[in-house]
C-alpha cells in the first residue's frame, strides 16, 4: 500500500493518500512486530526507518512473583 500511495503521488500527481502514509506505516510495523513470519519485512523497515526493534514476550501478570518447582 505504501508503494501504491507513493506511485499515485509521483506518477499521477495525486496527493490525497499521502496523509495516510504514517498511519499505514505504523500499522505495518505493528503487524511485523506481532507476527514472526513478517520478520524479514520488519528488518527492512528497520533499515529504511533507521530504527532498531526490540521484541519482547508477554506473560500472565498472575504468574509474577510465584515460584515453580
Amino acid at each position: 500500500m505504501l508503494g501504491i500511495f507513493a506511485r499515485l503521488y509521483h506518477r499521477d500527481g495525486k496527493d490525497g493518500y499521502l496523509k495516510d502514509l504514517p498511519l499505514v506505516a505504523r500499522y505495518l510495523r505493528k503487524a511485523c512486530e506481532r507476527y514472526g513470519e513478517l520478520s524479514p519485512l520488519r528488518k527492512l523497515l528497520d533499515r529504511v526507518e533507521d530504527k532498531v526493534t526490540v521484541l519482547g514476550y508477554t506473560m500472565d501478570a498472575g504468574s509474577l512473583g510465584t515460584r515453580r518447582g
